[in-house]
Formats: C-alpha cells, structure tokens, sequence
C-alpha cells in the first residue's frame, strides 16, 4: 500500500466520510478551505426496477452505474467542467474481496506498472460457455474509459461485469485518481499510486465502493446463465430491495439578528439547492435539514451459519461551510438541526467571506452505501464595523 507519508496528500473514504490526515493545525471538520472530495453517490442508470421510486446505490451485473463525485472548495461545489479541468480524474476499478476493506483491491495490486493498467474491456457474454459452471472474469484492477463528451471525466459510466467475486459477496472498489488544481498531475499521482511510493503533496485520490447486489438477486442471475444451485451458496426466501439512495433533505432556515437568544427574527427561508439569499453579518441561522424516516430500509445480513437477520439502516449527516461558525458538524437523526453564525470563526482568516458569499453544504448518509447532498449560501452584508 503507498506509505502516504506526506500529510498533504489526501485520500478520502468518501463512503464513510473518513479521511487520512496527520499533524497539527488541521482544518475543523466542518471546515472547507481548501479543494475537498466529500461523497461520491453511485447511480444505477437504468430505470428503477419492482416499482421503486428512488435512486438505487446497488447494481446486478450488466447493469450501468454512473459516479457523482462532490467536490467543493471555498468558493462551493465544483462543476463537472471545474473538476476535469482543475483535478482531471481517472478513475480505476477493483474486484474487492468480501474480507478486504476499501482501498484493499488497489493496495494488494500494486506495485503495478502503469502501462500494466488495462482499460476495463465493454462487457460481453460473448465466449461464455453455461455448461460449464463458470462465470467470466474481468482484470482487475482496470482504468475506465470515459464517454467522448469532456465532461464525462468528472461523471464517469461503467458497466458491473459479470464475475464470480461478486457471488461471494464481494463488490467494486473505485479509485479516483487526481491531483489540486496547478499542483501535481495525475500522470505523476498514478505512478505514485500503483508504484507504492511517496505521492506528491497536491496528490488526490478518493475510492468508493459500488455495491454489487442485492446477493439474492445475484443468485437467481447465476442460475439463469446456467451455474448449478448447488454450487451457490443459499439464499433468503424472497429477494430484498436494492439498497437506494436517501432523498434530498428540505433545508429549513430561520435567520435572527444575533446569537442573542431573544434577537429579533429576520425571517424565514426554504433555499432550494445552489440557491443564494441576503443576511447581515452576525446573523445567527437556525438550520434544520429533515430527511424521509420511511427511506430507512431494512436488509438482510448473512450469519455464519448461513442463517439470515435484519437490519435497519441509520442516517448520518454531516455539515460543512466555506466561512462562519457552526454548532455542530454531524448529526444521526433524520430531523437535523445545526446553528450556523455569520461571523469568523476560528480558523477564518478574514470577517467577511472572501468573495461576499458563503456556502453551507449538507450530506446525508445512510450506513450502506446510500448518499445524497444538498447546498445553499449566502451573501453577507454589512461587516463587523457597522454591526451588520
């Protein structure tokens, strides 16, 4: 696995929100100053299946998924355009073992020659014989290619091959590999990467998983392309649901003149996302962002014994600003309530945003591989002079 020695090297587990850092002096949590990777939201492109409404995060194979990264920096989230052209991703795929956790696939891979990375080849049951049991492979780890449109870099689409890993109950690993705008280059940060060397400071790299299933769905598909059941592991009566993709969160906002708890209110707001509204500096904005109790699914964990339990999911939130204070930067409760004030906070180097604006982004998680975002900002008037 690289050493990632230099802490100004990030690699994000954007799946679960962690992150590698080290030293002191960090940025808060909440904080963002500079080019960060907060999520990437996996999107099955074919229309939902068994009646669903919502975005599944979790594909059979065949199916085509796209990658949605979110990148945001002080000015807020990046455009795809601003991300081909600031970071100019590749991204690699990776068969994860059911026992590897992510970043696993790649690590095990490496060293590896960079002109040993093969492009992930279209998809094909040409060849594929049923008779005899065995489902085809695909390299791994392989490059994936990109769509002829410029932008399809930021948002790349691959198709989930047909292999036998994930009968096992492993999925994909998928690494972004990447640099900080006029730092670096991705050419050096993948020879780095699949090297096991020392990456350059402006290097980025962040991995998803993309989740292969459900494991029910996955079997039945093995006996139709003609592997014997009793080669299978067994499965659950019925087929679960797709793990899906909580829905965006209604941001709720009531502004006040103060932190004073008896300041007067300055009104109320329902900001749609990227919307911008006016408030005065030292306003103190009262947040809630209520996420649907009802998209918390209930799924199926296999035991050691072959045996099958329930489980229902939870919601994690996490709160981020580009400037100003907030309470608090998480939250677990699908009603989630923050206290933003539009005043410097303790690593804000300037009393007022650099470009007048300032931007709050919330993502919400469930503890699968389910995950959406949403952002608002706002124009600061006045200063701390004229008392806003």
């Amino acid at each position: 696995m690289p050493r990632l020695r230099d802490c100004a090297a990030v690699f994000a587990l954007v799946s679960t929100g962690g992150g590698f850092a080290c030293g002191s002096g960090l940025p808060l949590p909440e904080r963002i100053a500079s080019l960060r990777p907060l999520a990437v939201r996996v999107v099955v492109d074919e229309a939902p299946v068994r009646g669903e409404a919502l975005d599944r995060a979790e594909a059979l194979p065949l199916e085509t998924v796209t990658l949605e990264p979110l990148f945001v920096d002080p000015e807020g989230p990046l455009t795809a355009a601003r991300i081909v052209a600031e970071v100019e991703p590749m991204w690699i795929a990776c068969n994860l073992q059911p026992t590897q956790g992510l970043f696993g696939c790649i690590s095990e891979a490496v060293p590896l020659a960079v002109d040993a990375l093969v492009d992930c080849p279209p998809v094909s049951l040409a060849g594929f014989d049923p008779s005899t049991g065995e489902l085809p492979t695909q390299p791994s780890p392989c490059r994936i290619p990109v769509g002829a449109q410029a932008e399809d870099a930021a948002q790349p689409s691959f198709t989930v091959p047909l292999d036998p890993t994930y009968l096992l109950g492993g999925d994909i690993e998928v690494t972004m590999v990447g640099h900080r705008p006029d730092e670096s280059s991705t050419a050096a940060c993948l020879d780095a990467l699949l090297g096991g060397g020392d990456p350059d400071p402006g290097c980025l790299f962040v991995t998803q998983r993309v989740a292969v299933g459900p494991d029910a769905a996955l079997l039945q598909l093995a006996e139709q392309f003609g592997v014997p059941s009793s080669a299978l592991p067994p499965g659950p009566d019925e087929i679960p649901d797709a793990d899906r993709h909580p829905r965006v969160p209604e941001l709720r906002v009531a502004a006040f003149e103060g932190e004073a708890a008896d300041a007067p209110m300055l009104g109320t707001f329902t900001p749609a996302s990227a919307e911008v509204i006016e408030l005065p500096w030292g306003a103190r904005v009262e947040l809630e962002a209520e996420a649907a109790a009802d998209d918390l699914q209930t799924y199926l964990v296999v035991g050691d014994a072959g045996d099958f339990t329930e489980r229902t999911e939870f919601f994690a939130g996490s709160w981020f600003v580009t400037w100003g204070s907030l309470l608090s930067p998480t939250s677990d409760d699908p009603l989630s309530q923050n206290t933003w004030t539009l005043a410097a906070g303790e690593q804000d180097t300037d009393e007022l945003p650099a470009t007048g604006v300032a931007t709050l982004v919330y993502v919400l998680r469930d503890d699968r591989q389910g995950v959406t975002w949403t952002h608002f900002k706002i124009r600061v008037t006045g200063s701390p002079d004229n008392g806003g």
